[in-house]
C-alpha cells in the first residue's frame, strides 16, 4: 500500500507530496496533473519489473503512447528539466516469494524508496528517443513507531499497526548511493560517477550469521540498465524483494463491461490475475476462493462468493449472489451475478 508519494520533474508535476489514506478521492480541474500522478505510480510500478527504457516506454502520453522518453520531463516552453525525481513510502507484504520460487520475509514491512532518474542524449543514431540514466537509488526502513505514526495521517488503531508492521533494530539502508565523502581516496580518483550500493538483508542466512550482514554489492550507475531494486531476489535481499512485489502490483484498472463479462478457459486460471480492463474475472475469483479454502470444501467456497456479493449489494441493492459456472464440457469458467428476483446475468 503507497501510503506517500512525492514526485517532481516528471510531466506537469513539480514538487507533488501527496499522503494516502485507504481510501483517497484524487479531483481537479482538466489538465491539473490527475492521470500524470496515477502515470507516475504506473511508471514506478514498470520500474520495478523492467529496464528503463521499457518502463518510459509503457507510460502514455498525449497520443496514448510514449515515443520519445524526454517528453516524460518536465517541460516549461522549449526548456526540459534534466532530472526527475520520486520518493514513495510503502506498507510492504510480510511474506511471498521471488522469480524462482523461493520465499522470502521482511525484515521490515514500512520503506521508503527513492529514485532519481537523468535524461540522456542518445549516442545512437538506432534510439533517437535518448535514454535514461539512475542518478540515485535508496530503499530504507521507517524506523520507529514515531515516525511511523507521523507518516500515517489516517486514522489507524494500535491493534491495526501491530498486524500489519515489522521493524528490525537497522542501521544500514537496504539499497544506498555512495556520495563522494564515502569513497576512499583511490576510489575517489577513478572517477565521480554514482555506484549504487545493494547491502546484506540481515534478514538472510548469511546476514544472520554475519550480523550486520556482509559488504555490500557495488553497481556504476550509468551503467545500468534497470534499478537494483528490479533485481532483487530472495536470497540477497528478501525485503527489497518484497519491496518490489508490492510495487509490481500497483494496478490502474478501466474497466470494460464486454472485458469483465467474458468467460475464461480452465488453463487460465492457476496464474489468473484480473487485467486492467477487467479481463479474467471470472477466472481471478475462482482462483482466489479455491486459494482461501480447500478444494473440496464447497461451503467456504460459497462463503467467500457470498462476501463478495455482499460488498457488490453496497453499491448494487438488486444484487442477491455472485458464483462462477464451470462448464465442464466447453471448460469454460463463467461469472454469474443473481438479482433479487431470481435473474441470473
Amino acid at each position: 500500500m503507497i501510503t506517500r508519494l512525492k514526485v517532481s520533474g516528471f510531466k506537469n508535476l513539480v514538487d507533488v507530496d501527496i499522503r494516502f489514506s485507504p481510501f483517497t478521492c484524487i479531483a481537479g480541474a482538466n489538465g491539473v496533473g490527475k492521470s500524470n500522478l496515477f502515470d507516475a505510480i504506473q511508471f514506478l510500478s514498470a520500474l520495478s519489473d523492467r529496464s528503463l527504457i521499457e518502463a518510459a516506454k509503457s507510460v502514455r502520453d498525449e497520443s496514448g503512447k510514449t515515443t520519445d522518453i524526454r517528453s516524460l520531463f518536465h517541460r516549461v516552453g522549449d526548456s526540459y528539466d534534466e532530472t526527475m525525481s520520486f520518493e514513495v513510502e510503502m506498507i510492504i507484504p510480510k511474506k511471498g516469494m521471488d522469480d524462482l520460487g523461493q520465499e522470502a520475509e521482511a525484515s521490515s514491512t514500512f520503506l521508503r524508496y527513492t529514485l532519481v532518474l537523468k535524461y540522456v542524449d542518445s549516442q545512437n543514431y538506432l534510439r533517437s528517443s535518448g535514454s535514461l540514466e539512475i542518478l540515485h537509488e535508496e530503499l530504507v526502513h521507517i524506523k520507529n513507531n514515531i515516525e511511523l505514526r507521523q507518516s500515517l495521517k489516517f486514522d489507524n488503531s494500535p491493534a491495526w499497526v501491530k498486524s500489519v508492521f515489522k521493524t528490525q533494530a537497522r542501521k544500514s539502508p537496504y539499497i544506498s548511493t555512495e556520495k563522494q565523502d564515502d569513497l576512499s581516496t583511490s576510489e575517489a580518483e577513478i572517477g565521480s560517477d554514482p555506484k549504487i550500493r545493494l547491502h546484506q538483508d540481515s534478514g538472510t542466512e548469511k546476514g544472520r550469521r554475519g550480523g550486520a550482514g556482509g559488504k555490500p554489492r557495488r553497481f556504476l550507475a550509468k551503467k545500468l540498465p534497470r534499478t537494483v531494486l528490479s533485481d532483487a531476489n530472495a536470497t540477497e535481499s528478501p525485503t527489497a524483494l518484497l519491496a518490489r512485489r508490492e510495487m509490481q502490483s500497483w494496478r490502474i484498472l478501466q474497466l470494460e463491461p464486454s472485458a469483465l463479462r467474458k468467460p475464461d478457459d480452465f488453463m487460465s486460471v492457476s496464474e489468473a490475475v484480473l487485467g486492467v480492463d477487467g479481463s479474467h474475472l471470472p477466472a481471478a475469483l475462482y482462483r482466489l476462493a479455491h486459494e482461501l479454502v480447500e478444494e473440496s470444501d464447497y461451503e467456504n467456497i460459497e462463503e467467500v462468493y457470498s462476501q463478495i456479493a455482499n460488498s457488490l449489494a453496497e453499491l448494487i441493492t438488486d444484487v442477491k449472489s455472485v458464483s462462477i459456472d464451470r462448464d465442464e464440457k466447453r471448460q469454460l469458467l463463467t461469472l454469474l451475478v443473481t438479482g433479487k428476483d431470481g435473474t441470473s446475468h
